[in-house]
């Protein structure tokens, strides 16, 4: 069980990065190109913002199913949102029209992992204790 005070900063860091990806969004739906941060910054938020939602991180029970399927370990949910989110880089390098159609960039794929392996070894470190 986490303290208040972690959970108050998980759910400050889920608003955060919700508002970070909508701002980002609207910025490339309307061909807005803002250089390093339309570029890259749903690479970082995403992946770090499913990591809080999927572990719960920010609830003071976590529910839904994704926390019961792969939210239960930070090892599983690090590794499967890792993987998800490198198949879909590798799928616009070999499928560039398919569903998750785009320009392929292996500095993505840095940014997916950067992104998740933060949020890992934030959770891991103020859970120490708490197995």
């Amino acid at each position: 069980m986490q303290s208040v005070v972690a959970r108050r900063g998980w759910l400050a860091a889920y608003w955060v990065l919700f508002a970070a990806f909508l701002a980002t969004a609207a910025l490339n739906m309307v061909h807005v190109r803002g250089g390093i941060f339309t570029s890259y910054a749903a690479d970082v938020v995403v992946p770090a913002w499913l990591y809080i939602a999927t572990r719960g991180l920010h609830q003071a029970t976590p529910t839904g199913h994704l926390p019961r399927l792969i939210g239960w370990s930070p090892e599983l949910t690090a590794a499967v949102l890792f993987f998800g989110s490198t198949a879909t880089e590798l799928a616009q390098r070999y499928w560039p029209q398919g569903l998750v159609a785009g320009h392929y960039d292996p500095v993505d794929i840095v940014a997916f992992g950067v992104a998740v392996g933060v949020c890992y070894a934030i959770d891991r470190h103020l859970n120490r204790g708490a197995a």
